[in-house]
């Protein structure tokens, strides 16, 4: 047993320091976003030794979720690009959140899409993908609220519970967290 935890490395605690293959960024509104399927999914990619870096339009606040769970974000949404990670999940929120037209957030669903990489969505979420121009033709779900942009952005809203097009995930609200979540990091290991 000393053996094995020697080749895996442990911390100063002793506790066995997990590798992580590759880092997902999440986009995390300033409030009222779904924490619970946000928690699945960040559990999922842990899962599968994937790190996520949460960053948000408010990095010097605290983060609250529609459950009041606070927790501190990594760092400014502003400030990064795709160059680093495999890929990007925004994260549902309220209808009136500036989050879902915000132009970073905009930017950098374009930028995934036009490198291929991992683009997670659920609930409202959706309609900042729509809005940045990256649903033509594709399927996608999202909250039902949110399915009439989504067509007029030219997606093909399919009011499941998760939806795969590509690089593209999407869970239609909180009810998908596990299985988004399950989903998401099965696509990231691919």
């Amino acid at each position: 047993m000393a053996d094995e935890q020697d080749s895996a490395g442990v911390d100063d605690d002793g506790l066995a320091i997990q590798e992580r293959r590759s880092t997902v960024l999440i986009a995390v509104p300033s409030d009222g976003f779904d924490d619970q399927t946000l928690r699945h999914v960040r559990s999922s990619l842990n899962n599968v030794h994937v790190g996520t870096r949460a960053v948000s339009l408010s990095p010097e606040a605290c983060v609250t979720g529609r459950l009041q769970d606070e927790f501190q974000v990594d760092g400014d949404l502003k400030q990064e690009s795709m160059a680093d990670y495999v890929g990007v999940v925004f994260v549902g929120c309220e209808r009136d959140s500036e989050f879902l037209s915000d132009p970073d957030v905009l930017r950098l669903a374009a930028e995934a899409d036009s490198t291929g990489k991992l683009i997670g969505a659920w609930g409202l979420a959706s309609l900042a993908l729509a809005r940045a121009g990256i649903l033509s033709k594709r399927r996608v779900t999202g909250a039902a609220e949110a399915a009439e942009e989504i067509r007029r952005a030219g997606g093909r809203y399919a009011g499941r519970q998760v939806v795969v097009d590509g690089n593209l995930v999407t869970g239609i609200d909180e009810s998908s967290g596990l299985r988004l979540g399950k989903t998401i990091a099965q696509e990231v290991r691919i």
